[in-house]
């Protein structure tokens, strides 16, 4: 049996649409059977400290900011300007983090560092645990949740100039 142009331009469409389908077809199956984390939900991110808090001041291992009249000022000096490493942490968030991962990751985890964040208004300062990972940092918040954080080194803690 030979085909007619027409023939063929409808076996055409129909094998496009069928790899369409044969494509999109693992979605649609997650999708149908309510699993949680499809690609198109997005992931929720954690922040570090509080939407409506203001730093006061940042104490790291190597170096401290603090507020003056003039702007910032890192003691020891870093080699990010102050503001901009104050506006890091201040807007850091990264992806919630599960206790039994953090249980399973404990085994493998560096000796931690720890963050000091004092801010406005409140009496006594935050204080973060700090692992850094290969790929990732491992931070634990304000709330005591833990999250993973996929950021340069110097974006946190920038050299000591």
């Amino acid at each position: 049996m030979r085909l007619s142009r027409r023939g063929w331009n409808n076996v055409i469409i129909i094998a496009v649409v069928c790899f369409i389908a044969v494509v999109q077809l693992p979605d649609l199956v997650k999708q149908r059977l309510g699993h949680e984390h499809s690609p198109q939900t997005p992931v929720e991110m954690t922040m570090l400290l509080p939407s409506d808090s203001t730093i006061e001041q940042l104490h790291l291992p190597h170096t401290s900011v603090h507020q003056q009249a003039l702007g910032w000022l890192a003691s020891p000096r870093v080699a990010l300007p102050a503001d901009l490493l104050i506006s890091h942490w201040q807007a850091l968030g990264g992806t919630a983090v599960s206790d039994e991962m953090v249980g399973k990751l404990k085994p493998t985890l560096p000796p931690p560092n720890s963050v000091e964040i004092w801010l406005a208004g409140r009496e006594e300062p935050i204080r973060v645990t700090v692992y850094q990972q290969p790929q990732f940092w491992l931070l634990q918040n304000w709330r005591g949740e833990w999250l993973a954080v996929s950021v340069e080194e110097t974006y946190l803690f920038p050299p000591v100039l």
